[in-house]
């Protein structure tokens, strides 16, 4: 029943490992969300109960994070939209919205560019369009050394949710940093590595996004600002893109009301 966070039900074997899954199992649109790093299906608690009936949700924990295997080296997010695939074809899905956030999105790009067939629409929340080649050590080494812990989560809340959403929703805050103790830190660490430092990008991948696709950025988010990413979001034919106030870079955890209007914007007539 949309509007209940369910918990783990499901565990899918795919190309990339076993993944796991919490399925409502109810008899809407099928709606599939992928998280962000540093998160599991939990992200999108706050979505959940703003949803209508009209869809049924599958979040899927991203390898590295939650209760799926963890990655088998360094998995790129084209090799993770074929696992949804296998997801798909698991459940007896043809078709559904997909959406992700941040590394979520890059999933979700290329499952729309990829299987067009497969997707009613595509969206991409908080997405790092650009190429991540290099950089980022203090992420990948904390994640490594202290990634499951309280003090790391803080330090991850500061830097990706909106100020508004730490003296608004303190309780959002508390959950979102609850999670990382069930956290591998070397499984946490490989995806971190993977998605922050050998990224491709999405340049060559949005120009073939030819479904309906909403691309969703904060307003304040300070790890990939609006107008750098705007040029590169642009390549995508069928885009609708939003700028969110109120929103950093986790925009189920910031704004969950703009993400549900973006959601039902994609159903299908």
């Amino acid at each position: 029943m949309v509007g209940m966070a369910s918990a783990i039900n499901r565990r899918v074997p795919t190309r990339v490992g076993t993944l796991a899954i919490a399925d409502d199992e109810s008899m809407g649109t099928p709606l599939v969300l992928w998280p962000s790093l540093f998160s599991d299906h939990r992200l999108y608690d706050d979505v959940l109960p703003l949803l209508g009936e009209q869809w049924r949700t599958i979040r899927i924990d991203g390898p590295g994070f939650g209760q799926s295997d963890p990655p088998a080296g360094d998995v790129q997010p084209d090799h993770y939209a074929d696992a949804v695939i296998d997801v798909l074809d698991a459940l007896g899905i043809d078709r559904c919205v997909m959406a992700g956030c941040s590394w979520g999105g890059q999933v979700s790009a290329h499952i729309g560019a990829r299987s067009p067939d497969r997707v009613h629409g595509v969206l991409m929340m908080n997405t790092p369009l650009s190429p991540s080649q290099g950089g980022h050590f203090a992420q990948v080494n904390g994640t490594r050394l202290v990634g499951n812990t309280r003090f790391w989560g803080n330090g991850v809340a500061r830097s990706m949710l909106a100020k508004s959403t730490h003296a608004d929703h303190p309780e959002r805050v508390k959950a979102f940093v609850s999670a990382f103790s069930s956290f591998d830190r070397k499984a946490a660490a490989t995806t971190t590595r993977t998605i922050l430092t050998r990224g491709p990008g999405l340049q060559d991948v949005l120009p073939k996004l030819t479904v309906p696709t909403v691309i969703l950025m904060g307003a304040q988010d300070a790890l990939y600002p609006p107008e750098g990413a705007m040029p590169i979001a642009r390549l995508a034919p069928k885009a609708t893109i939003e700028v969110v106030p109120g929103s950093a870079h986790l925009s189920p955890i910031d704004t969950p009301e703009a993400v549900v209007v973006a959601i039902n914007s994609l159903a299908p007539a």
